[in-house]
């Protein structure tokens, strides 16, 4: 009974698999899975997807009764005596069973056993172990010839099937796997997001009653963060005139208790949702430099009288902004130091360089018509003491801060910064702004430099006021590109570098060589020297060196050099 029923099961799963119309709706599904996970495309591919899917799982239900239903006019055994007459087969073993030619619909004969489908849909199985090949071959010509070549055509055809079923799986199961890969497809950030992405109900949403705390008290009802935090890039809020919280975003990172690198790319839009968005696990520069210390920013908000400061505007909107300790120069507008207490000094004469961890307050797209408020927190108003920059190069703002990712000083007045406008799945996208007044102000120089990419700010540089490079990096810091303007950022093209190949043990060639540092100029040539990435491990991860003779518009591969 039990090889009956495996003999029919395999009958019937056959015969399903094969069908002609199940093979299309198959690989049909099988295509708009690919496209779903290549593309997204939600709405164009659920429907059809959703019908295929439907049709499948009717079609396996259909087959699972049919295996389990009893025969009506047949055994459930496999029949071991029986005999074959010129019209019908007779059973011995069932009271003189007889099957009749014109009653059976198709088979298929092996060695073993002969398989016989009826057109009532029964099923007969007959034992051909014990039969010789002549027998089998008088019991082939017994049936009628019709059968026999459908029978045989069926047989082939089932081939045919299991083999389309087959590749078709192989071909779409490595397309859609190769989109669970970082950044191939859709289904890559689909589970990137599944991994890294968190959303927090944002309960404490207004500043004046909460401050930012309350969004840190939110965040970490989910997520436990580190005590000691620093900021990548800045700190950017906006609030309405009744204290309620529009947006925010930034971009943190620290140490948990096991000396483990996590990063926080947090951010809020009240009109897109009522939740906290965080992506964690992204790259970041993480140099832990101290002037871009967390602790400050929540140190000088507990201490501003907020709703005070923005009712002397009589505006809807406001705008709270943090980059960590900063120099202003000796320019004073709008610096006001405050202490714990929240008593206030405004700064009159600067006999010093003016540097601290300053929280500033403003209208967004007035600054030009209000000065905005820029809180740097003291101890003592009488006795104000200056921040210097706690890093170890300390000999100016400016070389400080063109090692930054996505900011670079020309002067200690001018320069430039990629902003943060949006983020998803660890990456970002940005826009150019430059300053005259030492990052006083800002103004957009370009909206969108990479031209519509996304990744994470990898380098940026100016070499005079029109020629300038970007870098953008892709899949944690593995890769890489360069680009170039020769309109001071206003435009920026893809520099193309030619690939230098090398060569492994097992003889494959490969170019290890895909993020590059920012150019230099070195006796009237530029040179770049283009690395690994974070998944490089060629000859000592070393990086190869490039020159160019026109300014950065073409480059010649030169030589490889020691990662020092």
């Amino acid at each position: 009974m039990k090889k009956y029923r495996q003999i029919i099961r395999r009958s019937i799963f056959l015969s399903m698999m094969s069908n002609p119309i199940f093979v299309f709706i198959y690989c049909i599904s099988l295509y708009e899975l690919y496209t779903l996970s290549r593309f997204g495309r939600f709405h164009n591919n659920t429907i059809i997807l959703f019908g295929c899917i439907t049709f499948i799982s009717v079609w396996l239900t259909y087959v699972i009764i049919k295996s389990v239903k009893k025969p009506i006019s047949v055994p459930q055994q496999i029949i071991e005596k029986y005999k074959f007459n010129e019209s019908n087969i007779k059973v011995l073993q069932e009271d003189g069973l007889e099957i009749d030619f014109q009653d059976i619909k198709s088979f298929r004969i092996n060695r073993k056993y002969a398989v016989i489908t009826l057109r009532n849909r029964d099923i007969l199985v007959l034992s051909m172990i014990d039969r010789t090949n002549e027998e089998i071959i008088i019991i082939k010509k017994s049936l009628n010839e019709r059968k026999i070549f459908k029978s045989n055509y069926k047989t082939i055809w089932i081939y045919i099937a299991m083999i389309v079923i087959a590749a078709t799986t192989l071909f779409y199961g490595a397309k859609i796997y190769n989109d669970t890969i970082s950044y191939n497809g859709k289904l890559s950030w689909f589970l990137s997001d599944l991994k890294n992405k968190k959303t927090v109900k944002f309960e404490h949403n207004n500043i004046y009653e909460n401050g930012i705390e309350g969004i840190f008290a939110d965040i970490n009802k989910e997520i436990h963060m580190p005590d000691k935090l620093y900021v990548s890039s800045n700190f950017n809020l906006n609030f309405n005139s009744d204290g309620a919280i529009t947006s925010f975003d930034t971009y943190l990172y620290g140490k948990d208790n096991k000396g483990k690198l996590e990063s926080y790319l947090i951010s809020y839009n009240n009109d897109k949702s009522d939740k906290i968005t965080i992506y964690l696990n992204g790259y970041v520069n993480a140099d832990y430099n101290e002037d871009k210390l967390l602790e400050p920013l929540l140190g000088t908000m507990k201490a501003i009288p907020l709703k005070d400061t923005v009712s002397k505007w009589n505006e809807n909107k406001y705008g709270i902004i943090y980059y960590g300790n900063r120099s202003f120069g000796y320019n004073t507008d709008g610096i006001t130091y405050i202490n714990p207490e929240g008593s206030t000094k405004a700064a009159s004469k600067a006999y010093s360089e003016i540097i601290g961890y300053a929280v500033s307050v403003f209208v967004p797209g007035k600054e030009k018509i209000y000065t905005p408020y820029r809180y740097i927190l003291t101890e003592d108003l009488n006795n104000i003491k200056t921040h210097t920059p706690l890093k170890e190069d300390k000999d100016k703002s400016i070389s400080q801060k063109s090692n930054n990712q996505d900011e670079f000083y020309m002067s200690d007045q001018v320069g430039y910064r990629l902003e943060v406008t949006g983020a998803a799945a660890g990456s970002r996208s940005y826009s150019l702004k430059s300053t005259i007044n030492g990052g006083n102000t800002w103004t957009i120089v370009n909206e969108d430099p990479f031209a519509g990419k996304t990744g994470v700010a990898a380098g940026i540089s100016f070499l005079n006021d029109k020629l300038g490079f970007l870098c953008l990096s892709h899949s944690g810091g593995s890769n890489g590109e360069l680009y170039r303007t020769e309109d001071g950022g206003v435009s920026y093209k893809k520099v193309s570098f030619p690939e230098k190949k090398v060569i492994l043990d097992n003889g494959e060639k490969y170019n290890p060589f895909d993020l590059p540092d920012m150019p230099y100029e070195q006796d009237g040539i530029l040179n770049v020297l283009i690395g690994q990435g974070s998944d490089g491990d060629y000859n000592g991860g070393c990086k190869a060196l490039y020159e160019s003779k026109d300014e950065g518009l073409t480059w010649q591969y030169v030589k490889e050099v020691d990662n020092k």
